[in-house]
């Protein structure tokens, strides 16, 4: 069996969290940043997983235009999505339903909010302002869910057979 893992990362949060999904996969994966490269078509895998990061509130662009180029293909394999965010509970998953279409979130197998992570040294300038006026971090906030990347892995091995 073989996976494509797709996503989109600001900070490196959501790379992070797909190298751990393709390691805990028992199938062959490839993983593609949507930002640095154009991904293989999603025929050419028995199931694709994709994610990406809030960053001002939405998902990067890059994403739901992957999901609409792919639309046929990924309807008909399993697909599940996940998005890596700092906040949590209901406020989370409405990020997540807001950050995919909803053609697509119907047919997934799965959906995770994988938590998120902020480096203040990492900031970019602007960005660093817009934190600051909220609540400024003095140290790394981590808050990376292992276990919802265990599970979508889980689920994803149970569902293929790998």
């Amino acid at each position: 069996m073989k996976v494509l893992i797709v996503y989109r990362t600001r900070y490196g949060a959501t790379s992070s969290c797909a190298r751990r999904l393709s390691e805990r996969l028992r199938a062959q994966s490839v993983v593609v940043d949507l930002a640095t490269s154009r991904p293989p078509s999603a025929k050419e895998f028995d199931a694709v997983l994709i994610g990406g990061s809030i960053y001002g509130g939405k998902v990067q662009r890059e994403v739901p235009s992957f999901c609409e180029r792919e639309q046929r293909a990924l309807q008909e394999r399993p697909v599940g999505l996940f998005l890596c965010c700092l906040l949590g509970g209901e406020r989370a998953e409405a990020q997540l339903r807001a950050s995919f279409p909803d053609w697509l979130t119907a047919h997934a197998f799965q959906t995770a909010v994988f938590g998120g992570i902020l480096e203040p040294r990492k900031l970019r300038l602007l960005d660093r302002l817009l934190v600051a006026s909220v609540a400024p971090p003095r140290r790394i906030i981590s808050r990376i869910d292992a276990a919802a990347i265990d599970r979508m892995a889980d689920a994803l091995s149970a569902l293929i057979g790998g």
